[in-house]
């Protein structure tokens, strides 16, 4: 399901922190550019591009971390949903074999059953490589 719902929800804020990172490096480089023309004369603490660039390492130091962290946390998601299926199949099928077992008539499962397993097992989104590794700055790509 590479576009549906899960898609957007799954790749959503990967994409604002790229987009953000992608605005940062924009203003970095507008900034270095004001201080090679020499425009950093006589200018505030606020308004001086020196400390602006700082600031902004700063803050492209933040959004790599709030990054990684991101990235573990949906790493741990996908590894908790994988645990979550697997136990709700070893339940389901268990289950099965105590009603054989027990001459209980097996009945199929009911549509609004079959649908909530069907979502369980096959619409939550199962991710095998990590979209936010694309998203996440490389250590080469920092300026």
């Amino acid at each position: 399901m590479p576009f549906g719902s899960g898609w957007m929800k799954e790749n959503y804020l990967p994409l604002k922190f790229q987009k953000a990172e992608s605005d940062l490096n924009y203003i970095q480089a507008m900034l270095e550019f004001e201080m090679v023309k020499g425009h950093a004369d006589g200018l505030s603490k606020e308004e001086n591009p020196l400390v602006v660039i700082q600031q902004l390492s700063q803050v492209k130091s933040r959004y790599k971390m709030l990054c990684e962290q991101l990235e573990r946390i949906s790493t741990e998601r996908r590894e908790s949903m994988r645990s979550i299926r697997a136990t709700l199949a070893k339940t389901v099928k268990l289950v099965q074999e105590i009603q054989h077992h027990t001459g209980m008539e097996v009945s199929p499962p009911s549509e609004e059953e079959e649908l909530a397993m069907q979502h369980l097992m096959y619409q939550t989104p199962q991710v095998t490589d990590t979209p936010e590794k694309q998203n996440c700055p490389k250590e080469h790509e920092a300026h």
